[in-house]
């Protein structure tokens, strides 16, 4: 199944509009949210018995970039996802960015020294183990600091599993 969230690069103001049905013969859904330098698409596809791939692609535009997870430096505004509770699905193995960003040496203040700054279109993608068959929903977050704009953006979802469906829930109320 792929389900997908797809945001949008309008204005920093947020839009959401209801999920619409893409055709019907794949059975995707998609709803979208705007901001500015950015457009991130969000799926949840099915990988196997009890695993899902979390596939997250960040389009950038109008030179927008932001630090990778795979930056050896601990930087505030890095990269970063997490779910909000382990207990009926986890993270499997490590966040897989492609392409792989690559270690450069940045002379602004703000940074000084070697940095690994994503500035093209970049897929992540992280392996999920469902660990339950009940029914659940689990709120995630992706955070970054998305420049030169300089602000940290915190874009909030959730994974929804109903009688053995997982969907990706755009806006989620936590």
């Amino acid at each position: 199944m792929n389900i997908s969230i797809r945001i949008l690069s309008l204005l920093s103001l947020g839009y959401i509009f209801d999920n619409n049905k893409l055709n019907d013969s794949s059975n995707n859904e998609t709803s979208i949210i705007a901001t500015e330098p950015y457009k991130i698409d969000i799926q949840i596809n099915e990988a196997g018995k009890n695993e899902y791939q979390l596939v997250i692609n960040m389009e950038l535009h109008n030179g927008a970039h932001f630090v990778s997870p795979n930056a050896k430096r601990d930087f505030t505004g890095k990269f970063f996802m997490d779910l909000g509770s382990y207990e009926h699905l986890a993270f499997d193995g490590i966040l897989v960015e492609t392409p792989r960003s690559v270690e450069e040496i940045d002379p602004h203040p703000f940074v000084g020294g070697p940095v690994n700054w994503v500035r093209e279109n970049t897929t992540y993608m992280q392996s999920l183990k469902l660990l339950s068959n009940d029914d659940f929903e689990v709120f995630g977050r992706i955070r970054f600091t998305i420049e030169p704009r300089c602000t940290l953006e915190e874009i909030p979802f959730a994974i929804s599993y109903k009688n053995g469906v997982a969907k990706i829930i755009n806006n989620p109320e936590c």
